[in-house]
């Protein structure tokens, strides 16, 4: 598996590396200062995951991850806890949003694979940021309440909040099984593929 680091900070993507260095799935990891240089990268280093900051010069975070996440799955990794930052991050297809400076290795190597079986990975910030918003949006009703069972929804809504599926399950007293069960069913009624595809037509639905 092979890692880009995006960060404006030498000593962060410094920090970054020798974690990433010992985590055994991680084959090479390269290293980009702003966003225009990470798109650049990207093209011939071709990673798996990147892991992006926010604030940049030149190409912030935000400007580059719609280019990014048509190369690999993107984790936002940053400083920065502002909710509208998170909502946009998330609207703009990245799989994880985590703020950095007490995350060790074996939480980046947990996010790192959690992307990799496409899931979403978010921090306490981001989720409680997420969370407020999806019961602002609940409160105007989802158009898609009407294509699902009412478990088939609380599975979908909760995998949107960034919830595993053993998450979910001990959530809503569910076996991890029915809980995959739920979701597939869902993905069949809204005409999606995946679990990525299901929570971006959500979020879109939501924000409808």
């Amino acid at each position: 598996m092979k890692v880009l680091i995006v960060d404006d900070n030498a000593i962060v993507r410094l920090g970054l590396g020798r974690i990433l260095n010992r985590i055994p799935d991680v084959e090479a990891v390269a290293e980009a200062a702003d966003g225009s240089e990470a798109i650049e990268i990207a093209r011939t280093f071709v990673p798996d995951i990147i892991l992006l900051d926010v604030r940049m010069p030149r190409m912030n975070g935000l400007e580059a991850l719609p280019y990014l996440t048509e190369t690999a799955a993107v984790i936002m990794l940053t400083s920065d806890e502002d909710a509208a930052t998170v909502s946009k991050a998330m609207d703009c297809g990245a799989r994880g949003y985590l703020v950095h400076g007490s995350l060790g290795a074996e939480q980046v190597a947990g996010a790192i694979e959690t992307c990799r079986q496409g899931g979403l990975v978010l921090g306490p910030e981001a989720a409680a940021h997420l969370t407020l918003q999806g019961a602002e949006r609940e409160r105007r009703g989802n158009p898609l309440l009407d294509q699902l069972t009412e478990r088939e929804a609380e599975v979908l809504e909760a995998a949107a909040r960034g919830k595993s599926n053993k998450e979910i399950a001990e959530e809503q007293f569910l076996a991890p099984r029915t809980v995959k069960n739920y979701l597939n069913a869902a993905y069949v009624k809204l005409g999606v593929h995946n679990r990525a595809e299901a929570i971006i037509a959500w979020r879109e639905a939501e924000a409808s």
